[in-house]
């Protein structure tokens, strides 16, 4: 007798995809994260049993140490009697030392559960408590976006992008953007840790710009695409730690700094006329963000600042850009947004056929290809048209 459980039926189509030739070995392995012998093993006895072979031969059968029916009547007359409003992990201590019954907490608790002796634990709410502000500026970065009518009909709709500081309560820098996009909120990032250095930790909540959604399905598995994002890659090369919040409360600094811009900021851009991205932009670095800093923040509990200086020759270009791997093709080139480039020689190697080559999407728009950390030439060819033209040649 045995069931099937949803890892089971996901294992049986990975291997049958495997018989019919769909999949490689390998490639089964990494996704069942289980070696190539064990792969041929299985694969055989499904081959041998059907979907009986991927299940384990032990499953179903009762172990050496199985709790025979009399111990577990035993178990359950001393809880129920001489136990009787011991919790499961103390009555479990009393069992093992005292009655010389070998049962764990969990054993006992199933046990209890089936005979309608212990009911399930019910989750109580979270009592959310107060959390003390970093000690020194730069511990802590608190990043989130607002999404308002900032101005109030007069332009378009803009989002406020940008940090406060956990110690402080400053603002170390925001601005306005069109779209809370990956590229305008490393913009953002990028601006902070130019004029104010690389923080020590980044605070933010769980959208896919900062953690990646994706399902472990099997179109992931096969291509290995487990990377993270972007934004969590960049500041993992710059050692900052990224700290992801369970709900909005949890990051309430940069929550309620926002609903302040949202109450002052607003009625300054009226007041000013402001009615379009470049003016509000100039005025909230300008004017807003100063003004703010000098009434809202307020002293740190220890002097000094924990942002990190930026390395010599630290190209930061490099770190706040969109990076994806691409493999040469036989002509030299690679594809990259529906365009090719062509890569050219250099002088240290002529072809890089086959080389998995890392392309930078700078912030600007430009593209930049590197191969171990040396960008190489390139220029961008247009191959439809030449094979187009090639085609009319013939023709005529």
């Amino acid at each position: 007798m045995y069931y099937l459980r949803m890892q089971d039926l996901n294992k049986y189509k990975t291997i049958t995809e495997v018989i019919e030739g769909y999949l490689k070995v390998k490639e089964a392995g990494k996704v069942l994260k289980l070696s190539e012998r064990q792969i041929y093993r299985i694969k055989n006895r499904v081959e041998r049993e059907g979907i009986k072979g991927i299940l384990h031969k032990s499953r179903g059968t009762k172990r050496a140490r199985w709790l025979t029916q009399d111990v577990q009547d035993k178990a359950v007359h001393l809880c129920n009697t001489k136990y009787k409003g011991f919790n499961n992990t103390h009555v479990t201590e009393y069992l093992n030392t005292e009655e010389k019954i070998k049962i764990s907490k969990e054993s006992l608790r199933q046990i209890l559960l089936k005979r309608g002796l212990h009911t399930m634990s019910k989750r109580h709410p979270k009592h959310l408590q107060w959390r003390e502000p970093r000690a020194r500026e730069g511990q802590m970065m608190q990043f989130d976006t607002s999404d308002h009518d900032w101005l109030e009909g007069r332009g378009s709709r803009l989002y406020l992008i940008g940090g406060i500081d956990d110690a402080t309560s400053a603002c170390p820098g925001a601005r306005f953007a069109l779209s809370d996009s990956c590229s305008e909120n490393m913009g953002v990032l990028k601006q902070i840790v130019e004029t104010k250095g690389i923080p020590l930790s980044f605070y933010c909540d769980r959208d896919s710009k900062f953690k990646t959604t994706r399902h472990e399905g099997l179109h992931y598995q096969l291509k290995g695409d487990y990377d993270q994002t972007q934004i969590a890659r960049a500041l993992g090369e710059l050692g900052v730690e990224v700290i992801y919040a369970n709900s909005p409360q949890a990051k309430g600094r940069v929550e309620r700094a926002w609903g302040t811009f949202q109450d002052r900021l607003c009625s300054e851009l009226r007041l000013h006329k402001v009615s379009t991205l470049q003016a509000a932009n100039r005025y909230l670095t300008k004017v807003f963000i100063p003004k703010y800093n000098r009434k809202f923040a307020r002293l740190p509990k220890e002097k000094g600042s924990a942002y990190r200086a930026l390395p010599k020759g630290l190209d930061l270009s490099n770190i706040f850009c969109i990076k994806e791997e691409r493999t040469v093709a036989s002509d030299n080139t690679i594809s990259y947004k529906a365009k090719t480039y062509q890569i050219l020689p250099s002088n240290n190697r002529i072809s890089f056929v086959r080389v998995k080559v890392m392309v930078h999407k700078h912030l600007d728009g430009s593209i930049h290809i590197f191969s171990k950390e040396q960008e190489l030439k390139h220029k961008q060819v247009h191959k439809n048209k030449q094979k187009a033209s090639l085609l009319v040649a013939v023709t005529c």
